[in-house]
């Protein structure tokens, strides 16, 4: 997810992700989380819920037809380790017939998302060279699927930089009710937030680094922090 070109200095795990003294939410009042997909490999989720981390986002699908070969083992084993848990899926937007209806079902389809799990996130990172009104509307498409499907709004995964070129900056998501974000901001003391602060609502959760680690995964992974104390609201009733 927006993977750099150059590698990145390893930030440590202590319980959650460390916040500089000038960051936007206190220790108190904030929960340390990851991401992953394939590419972290067998994963000891054991040592990763003795190591503080609190939820997962893991990914899913991807565009119609790809499914996250790790998906579903990580699923039942960050479970076991009562670590809550979500899925994301990575957009592939084109202008085909239901793209993004399609895309959508085939998340619904793999996720198997259930009530106390977390709610699931749309991954924005690929236009598809699709046009900013083109862009909204399949966006749009794909949350209104999954809402039908699950009964939820999803979130919204983005970086300050592609909502800012490719989604005009709009803040019609929040204005409808889509209120959770999640922003991928690195390596700052606060995440910049599009969409004119998100229509007022600020960020959920904040994707702070793309090279933390910590015990039970080998390598880099992306590290996450949610902006409150408690995951209720962020919960599948």
């Amino acid at each position: 997810m927006f993977r750099k070109l150059l590698v990145a200095i390893v930030t440590p795990l202590v319980l959650v992700p460390a916040l500089s003294a000038h960051a936007e939410v206190s220790a108190r009042h904030h929960l340390g989380g990851i991401d992953v997909s394939h590419w972290q490999g067998t994963i000891d989720w054991n040592a990763v819920s003795g190591a503080g981390v609190r939820f997962v986002f893991a990914k899913a699908t991807e565009g119609q037809t790809f499914d996250d070969p790790n998906y579903s083992s990580y699923k039942v084993n960050a479970e076991a380790e009562r670590i809550s848990f979500t899925a994301y899926h990575f957009a592939r937007p084109d202008s085909g017939t239901n793209d993004a209806v399609l895309e959508a079902d085939h998340f619904f389809d793999v996720a198997n998302l259930v009530s106390g799990n977390l709610i699931p996130a749309l991954d924005l990172e690929d236009s598809g060279g699709l046009s900013t009104t083109a862009l909204t509307n399949w966006v749009f498409d794909w949350l209104a699927e999954v809402e039908v499907q699950l009964g939820v709004k999803p979130m919204i995964y983005t970086s300050p930089s592609f909502w800012e070129g490719e989604m005009g900056d709009t803040q019609a998501f929040a204005d409808a009710g889509y209120s959770l974000l999640w922003i991928a901001n690195w390596d700052v003391p606060r995440p910049k937030v599009p969409g004119n602060n998100w229509g007022g609502f600020g960020w959920t959760f904040w994707q702070r680094t793309d090279c933390m680690s910590i015990p039970g995964i080998n390598g880099c992974v992306d590290g996450d922090v949610y902006h409150g104390s408690s995951l209720r609201r962020v919960r599948i009733p």
